[in-house]
């Protein structure tokens, strides 16, 4: 099972070296050098050059490797694609778009990188994880969702999609008991819902407020709950708080035990569903079960 509970951001512009400890001891499932909002324009080739070098070295461990492109309809994301694929192909597994609006958008990655990239046949093609940033992109998900084959995951955003919205989000990152419930949880719902029918993994907003760690830990259980796969987190810190989050309690994981034993004991009698323990089983049970083991087994 890839695991994917955290997806680490790192400035493109943060000092090599301590981008480089970073990368070696964060821990993060998933490390996304960023080219995008934490990056000024003066120093975006700078950045792709630094990032280049980075991806080539032996530095990363069991971490999956990810850049975060500009914008497809931003004046930076041709230069982004040609220095990734041409200094770094093979060396990627996923490039994260910010803000994707249109399905012609991603056709367009999909040509360049191609072009760019002339992979032989066997070669591992980069996937996308798309950032869902914005009113039209959460209105049209599906079709997103659906544009490329080498489309695997999307993102909750929740900084821009709450500028595009009108949502004071301020005022909740201060004070999430000033509204009743959660509230992105539509926006949560609706952005699983479309993963899990377009076959993708689920990526949930970041907690932007580094130091809370109480909040960013009871956001990661709800998500967890809800169906995401992980989160955004924005600082190393971040990284065991979810993956805590994400593991299973003993009795999660006992429970889970108990049913895939329970399910292959009804199997050898016969049965392909019944009552164990007063609960009632059938093979719908097995993949949560399978899910609650990884998680628990995966290194902190």
């Amino acid at each position: 099972m890839k695991l994917r509970r955290t997806t680490l951001f790192i400035a493109g512009t943060m000092p090599e070296l301590q981008m480089r400890d970073i990368i070696a001891t964060c821990g993060a499932d998933l490390i996304c050098l960023d080219l995008e909002d934490t990056v000024l324009p003066a120093r975006k080739a700078e950045a792709r050059t630094t990032i280049v070098n980075l991806l080539n070295e032996d530095i990363w461990g069991r971490a999956a490797r990810a850049v975060r492109i500009n914008a497809i309809n931003s004046p930076f994301a041709a230069d982004d694609v040609h220095a990734m694929v041409t200094g770094a192909f093979g060396r990627i597994d996923t490039l994260l778009l910010s803000k994707p609006e249109s399905v012609d958008e991603i056709h367009w990655l999909d040509a360049e990188v191609k072009r760019l990239a002339q992979p032989e046949e066997g070669q591992p093609n980069i996937g996308y994880l798309l950032g869902i940033e914005s009113a039209r992109a959460l209105t049209d998900i599906d079709a997103l969702a659906g544009a490329s084959p080498n489309v695997e995951g999307l993102g909750l955003a929740i900084g821009d999609l709450s500028v595009s919205l009108g949502i004071n989000i301020g005022a909740y990152l201060q004070d999430r008991s000033s509204y009743p419930g959660d509230l992105f949880h539509f926006h949560r719902a609706r952005l699983i819902l479309a993963a899990r029918a377009h076959g993708l993994w689920a990526m949930d907003a970041p907690w932007p407020i580094i130091g809370d760690h109480a909040i960013l830990a009871q956001d990661a259980r709800w998500g967890a709950m809800m169906g995401f796969d992980g989160k955004l987190v924005l600082a190393p810190e971040q990284v065991r708080t979810v993956h805590e989050a994400y593991r299973p309690t003993p009795a999660e994981l006992n429970y889970a035990r108990s049913v895939l034993e329970s399910l292959a004991r009804l199997n050898e009698s016969g049965e392909g569903a019944g009552v164990e323990n007063g609960t009632f089983l059938d093979p719908v049970v097995m993949q949560p079960a399978l899910r609650t083991i990884a998680r628990a087994e995966a290194s902190l």
